[in-house]
């Protein structure tokens, strides 16, 4: 049985993570990029994390995992190399109907992360089901080189170009050739170049000039 792919709007979510090492580190960082703020339960913590929860000012508790410790969370990471944990987590997070994911254990997580690069509001993300996570992280670094961190200035002019093209009253077939047209023109260099806002305004004179063709 396959993995079915999602994008899930963290808001509806009270995220928690267990442990405090490396790995625990990256699923925070991963889950502030997305604007969730985890409580953090461990022992110890990497200086990174420390640093993490001190600038969002998450909520932290320097102990060991106790059993019923994610009542009221619905969204589990858990990275102890502690396999008692483990279990005790595993039975909590189907007693209190939490989804809940275990670092580097495929086969009791029921949703898994994949590999992912974020450019604004553009996300890709890769998997293998948890098979070769190596292969997913290679894969990865190959879509950062082709989709630099700039590319977000393109994502977000693409979303102003969209509420633009909606505002005006064209046939299809017309909408379609404006839509051509934008993605023919090299945007990055021009923002690069002379900045979005320079971009957002050549946007303005394409669709004017559509809008009036049409008339």
């Amino acid at each position: 049985m396959g993995y079915f792919p999602i994008f899930i709007d963290l808001s509806k979510f009270k995220p928690i993570v267990i442990g405090g090492g490396e790995v625990a580190t990256r699923k925070v960082k991963n889950l502030v990029e997305f604007e969730a703020y985890p409580k953090i339960i461990a022992p110890e913590v990497t200086e990174e994390l420390n640093v993490l929860i001190s600038n969002y000012k998450l909520d932290f508790e320097k102990r060991k995992y106790l059993e019923g410790d994610i009542q009221g969370y619905n969204f589990v990471f858990v990275a102890t190399d502690d396999a008692t944990v483990d279990e005790i987590v595993l039975k909590d997070a189907v007693k209190f109907g939490a989804i809940v994911n275990f670092a580097d254990k495929p086969e009791i997580c029921n949703f898994i992360m994949p590999s992912y690069i974020k450019r604004g509001d553009l996300v890709i993300a890769i998997s293998t089901g948890g098979k070769a996570p190596f292969l997913a992280r290679c894969l990865r670094e190959m879509l950062e080189k082709k989709f630099p961190l700039n590319f977000k200035d393109f994502v977000e002019l693409s979303a102003y170009f969209r509420t633009k093209l909606k505002g005006i009253e064209v046939p299809k077939n017309v909408k379609d050739a404006i839509v051509d047209e934008f993605l023919a023109v090299k945007w990055l260099e021009i923002i690069e170049e002379d900045g979005i806002e320079y971009a957002k305004l050549l946007v303005n004179n394409l669709i004017e000039y559509y809008a009036r063709k049409t008339k």
